[in-house]
């Protein structure tokens, strides 16, 4: 399932995926993301960008929830015309 989080002015979605096989005590997992501006239409082209991690595996869901959060954060704040929250007048 989608889970959001607020960054910034954006919008930060994360949805843990199983990287194989049904769930299992032991199931390793990975996860597809994207961000976009508040309120934007993230399924029209150009309105998000998208990212995931299907290389790494996270132990847990809520492991890789947090690790799609943390790089979306990250790349937010390294998107081209916004000032870092630092610097913002």
């Amino acid at each position: 399932m989608w889970d959001r989080i607020e960054h910034n002015g954006y919008e930060i979605w994360v949805m843990p995926v199983l990287a194989y096989g049904p769930p299992a005590p032991d199931t390793l997992w990975h996860y597809t993301a994207y961000f976009c501006r508040h309120g934007a239409d993230a399924h029209l082209a150009g309105q998000s960008t998208r990212y995931q991690e299907m290389v790494t595996t996270f132990r847990s869901e809520d492991e890789a929830r947090d690790a799609g959060y943390a790089e979306g954060r990250r790349l937010v704040d390294l998107t081209p015309g916004r000032a870092p929250p630092h610097l913002a007048y």
